[in-house]
């Protein structure tokens, strides 16, 4: 009787945010519930890193990259994606229409020549193909196949289920609050990674 009441509680809470009344989404968001109460139950944070308020936050932060890196090999599972990387790989080509390759490295976090090893294993698993640029023939461009279009479509679906998994049970005004947070952050490492040297990085941050 007791599991049967708190599943209600669970329906409740679902509907009551307006998640709809699908019993398939609401079984895979009562998985995720679990997952979370359980990661909750588990996470201690190790008296190091107690030792200051930035510490904790960098824990924090790695832990939460590590959850993320885990929920998203589960939700990418059957889709020919390795993890984020690849479907933001794939988004930034299918938004500026036939970049170049470096053009595709400069926006990402990765190194170019691993940048370049990710192209190359989307290009042979079809999700991509490569032209000669028309006016330098030295130069390649990249574009989604049709079945790249169909897995970016599947997946941009997925990660909008991953999503719910991500903020877990926060209220809307703590989603707010944590948007212009992350926001203020993410602008500050944008900022560094456009602009600053790496060596610049290491000395400033004693890295």
């Amino acid at each position: 009787m007791d599991q049967i009441i708190k599943l209600l509680g669970y329906w409740k809470k679902f509907t009551e945010r307006g998640m709809g009344e699908e019993l398939d989404r609401f079984g895979l968001w009562l998985n995720q519930q679990y997952a979370i109460e359980k990661a909750n139950n588990e996470q201690v944070i190790p008296e190091d890193f107690n030792a200051s308020t930035n510490f904790t936050i960098g824990y924090l932060l790695g832990s939460m990259t590590g959850y993320g890196e885990m929920w998203t090999k589960l939700t990418f599972r059957n889709l020919p994606l390795q993890n984020f990387h690849d479907y933001g790989t794939l988004k930034f080509i299918q938004y500026s229409e036939k970049p170049t390759k470096k053009e595709v490295a400069n926006d990402s976090m990765l190194e170019q020549s691993t940048c370049f090893e990710v192209i190359k294993r989307l290009i042979k698993n079809n999700l991509l193909s490569e032209e000669n640029d028309p006016n330098d023939k030295r130069v390649k461009r990249v574009k989604l196949t049709d079945y790249g279009f169909e897995v970016i479509d599947k997946a941009t679906q997925q990660a909008a289920y991953l999503s719910d998994l991500l903020v877990g049970d926060l209220t809307h005004p703590e989603k707010e609050s944590l948007i212009g947070i992350l926001k203020k952050l993410n602008d500050f490492h944008e900022d560094l990674h456009r602009n600053a040297k790496k060596e610049d990085i290491i000395h400033n941050y004693n890295l």
